[in-house]
């Protein structure tokens, strides 16, 4: 099952990426998907993992909150960085 995200991406990789899609017949998607699954299967994949499992570690040691406090409090602090880089229209201000 597929699902919808966004990504920001840099204008140089952006048009590379229309290109290869042009030039292979595939949908944009499909070549970011490639893209990606090639570089989890390089193993930095696993390496991002494996310091993003240390970090969760060292802050539990230091954290009193439960796995359920702790999930709604990283919810809470993704919402507000995403309300943060929210475009302002020019009636706001």
């Amino acid at each position: 099952m597929k699902k919808k995200t966004t990504v920001y991406l840099d204008a140089d990789v952006l048009t590379a990426t229309k290109a290869a899609a042009l030039t292979s017949r595939r949908s944009e998607s499909a070549v970011v998907e490639d893209a990606l699954r090639s570089y989890l299967r390089s193993g930095h994949g696993e390496a991002a993992r494996d310091e993003l499992r240390a970090l969760l570690e060292r802050v539990a040691l230091t954290s009193d909150l439960n796995e359920e406090e702790a999930l709604a409090q990283a919810v809470d602090e993704v919402r507000v960085v995403r309300h943060e880089r929210r475009p302002r229209s020019a009636l706001s201000g």
